[in-house]
């Protein structure tokens, strides 16, 4: 009987710890910043934005916010909110830029997987 008790305690401690651990990866789990526009997906960029780069002609708005792991389709963004404006950059279509609705500007890259295509 005691030796029930005691694989008893054992085996609720190590669910608890068990339980403990999977919540603290899930809470790791960071996802990119993504937007798909004119059928291509731009991801957040670390290129420091220079008097090179210059905002261009409107390529249209978020027309959904996905959730962080879905993977947006065109006009969608799992970052910006809806109705944040999506814009080209003069001179180049590796780069856009999004007017978020606080008017702050983000400059995305093209993803590199995606320059391969058309």
């Amino acid at each position: 009987m005691i030796l029930l008790k005691k694989a008893s305690v054992l085996i609720i401690i190590f669910i608890v710890l068990l339980l403990g651990a999977c919540n603290q990866a899930k809470s790791n789990v960071y996802y990119a910043m993504i937007v798909v526009a004119n059928n291509k997906e731009y991801n957040g960029s670390e290129t420091v934005w220079d008097d090179n780069i210059k905002i261009g002609e409107m390529l249209g708005e978020v027309e959904k916010k996905t959730p962080a792991d879905v993977m947006p389709e065109n006009n969608q963004s799992n970052y910006f909110k809806v109705g944040s404006k999506i814009y080209s950059v003069k001179g180049t279509d590796q780069f856009i830029i999004v007017r978020d609705n606080e008017n702050r500007e983000h400059l995305l890259e093209r993803a590199p997987r995606d320059e391969e295509s058309p």
